[in-house]
């Protein structure tokens, strides 16, 4: 990719925002929002009459401090601006505050009830938010909040089709859950010894409370939490009870947890086809399976800030060539030279698929593998995710005919 055409770009779309008390960046990620935001920062800072310049940065995790540090080292943030640093979690801390410049990194962050009423208290002459998406009822929220904003968008596909990104290739493996074998089992009630029954049974049990294990196949189960979720889902809308609601979430929350972990060997295959100082970001359904494939390289919440930190700077460093990440790095970090990501399970966000693609898009050759099981949830993730990139870079093939190519 020619460097020129990002920069020619940058100054394009920066030319129209120098001097705006408001400014959101909707771009996506890899293409240089923290460089224009520090470019934003300095040029405001120029035209002030008192220094310091008071600038506060609001991050989403720890790791992006570092991150945020190394940018303004990198892009050359001006002497005299004043730079505080915290987490969204800390915005408390801030109520009634005074600052020159205030930057809501990864802004969609800051839509909570009590984030919002903090941030009214704030007083900035400048303001800047970031995010690769950011609906229009958000941004009338935070012009609610501080004012009308200039906003300047660059979607995913928008970067690829200006050669701002490489031109990616992007293999969809197509999986279908097995209806023959019974390896699975659904536990209903919390007794770990309830009587171990068959599919066929299974009314007799749940329709009395009854505890039971029931033993199905992987379609089974997928069907059972599947009906289980639209039925507390119709509970939901009908009597608007929270209880109802939490269970609606957390049964969808397990349903893609489990299409996630079954992917787990043919993920396994996968990795182990590349070379081995091949440099890959694999971003996993759960810590259980991220674990198994890699319990050294992982980063995910639990392990410390300083653990993960320690793990992103030793792949940045080149000391090793793979992360396998879960809940986190999808935003806010710079992770050098990869190569290629593998997107185990996808979900109904689209920023999530923008951030983690923007991971590997910077690369220059970027390839991309994404799973997925046919004729489920999962086949509705991916239709919303490739609203973003360009069907001719894409190519789709079921899981008998990528194995037989591995």
């Amino acid at each position: 990719m020619d460097k020129n055409i990002k920069t020619i770009f940058q100054e394009r779309e920066l030319s129209a925002l120098y001097g705006k008390p408001r400014v959101i960046l909707k771009w996506a990620t890899g293409c240089g929002k923290s460089k224009a935001t520090i470019n934003l920062v300095n040029h405001a800072s120029k035209g002030m009459p008192v220094h310091p310049v008071k600038a506060l940065f609001v991050v989403a995790e720890r790791a992006h401090k570092k991150n945020w540090e190394d940018e303004f080292r990198k892009w050359k943030l001006m002497r005299g601006i004043d730079v505080k640093m915290i987490c969204y979690a800390s915005l408390h801390k801030e109520e009634h505050s005074v600052y020159d410049i205030l930057v809501l990194d990864e802004a969609h962050h800051a839509f909570t009830e009590k984030r919002l009423n903090i941030l009214k208290t704030i007083s900035s002459a400048y303001v800047y938010l970031l995010s690769a998406t950011l609906s229009s009822a958000k941004t009338d929220e935070m012009e609610n909040t501080f004012g009308k904003f200039t906003t300047s968008t660059v979607t995913l596909k928008d970067a690829i089709n200006q050669d701002l990104l490489p031109n990616p290739k992007v293999y969809v493996i197509g999986m279908e859950l097995d209806d023959k074998n019974v390896n699975q089992t659904i536990q209903i009630g919390k007794d770990p010894n309830a009587k171990v029954i068959p599919w066929e049974d299974r009314a007799k049990y749940i329709y009395r409370g009854a505890p039971c294990i029931i033993k199905c196949t992987e379609k089974q189960k997928y069907l059972y939490l599947t009906d289980s979720m639209e039925y507390w889902k119709h509970r939901y809308e009908l009597s608007r009870n929270p209880f109802h609601h939490n269970k609606w979430v957390n049964l969808g929350s397990q349903r893609k947890r489990y299409l996630g972990e079954l992917k787990t060997e043919a993920v396994r295959k996968l990795l182990n086809t590349f070379p081995r100082r091949k440099r890959y970001v694999c971003f996993c359904a759960s810590i259980n399976q991220a674990n198994s494939l890699s319990k050294a390289n992982t980063v995910s919440s639990k392990k410390g800030s300083s653990k993960n930190q320690d793990i992103i700077d030793a792949f940045n460093a080149k000391k090793t060539h793979s992360l396998y990440a879960v809940g986190m790095i999808t935003e806010g970090m710079n992770l050098k030279d990869i190569e290629v990501g593998v997107i185990v399970q996808l979900d109904g966000k689209e920023r999530l698929f923008i951030q983690k693609a923007g991971r590997v898009l910077r690369a220059e050759m970027p390839v991309m593998y994404i799973f997925y099981y046919k004729n489920t949830q999962d086949e509705n993730y991916l239709n919303g995710a490739f609203d973003n990139i360009d069907s001719k870079f894409v190519k789709y093939c079921d899981q008998f005919e990528f194995n037989s190519q591995l």
